[in-house]
């Protein structure tokens, strides 16, 4: 896969979570999350919900961005090689 279209795949994927960031604000943590009583028996899994979103968004923008770098590093590192060769 080519550098351009490794960035062109993180470019949407970071507008993407960005969008899963806006829905989770808007509508979980906006309208849902005040719904849910705190001694209740979903109590628990909705504050994991709660905690966990935006660490797996963080997450997976990260790790499209350094798998972005490191193809790109790795192709460089190929043509180098190759120039090295002959």
């Amino acid at each position: 896969m080519s550098t351009w279209q490794r960035a062109q795949f993180a470019f949407i994927s970071t507008i993407a979570s960005a969008i899963g960031g806006i829905l989770y604000v808007e509508v979980f943590s906006a309208v849902i999350l005040p719904l849910v009583d705190p001694d209740g028996i979903f109590s628990t899994p909705v504050i994991w919900l709660d905690r966990l979103v935006p660490v797996i968004l963080a997450t997976f923008v990260l790790a499209v961005w350094v798998w972005v770098i490191a193809g790109a590093v790795r192709d460089e590192r190929t043509v180098d090689r190759r120039r090295v060769r002959r």
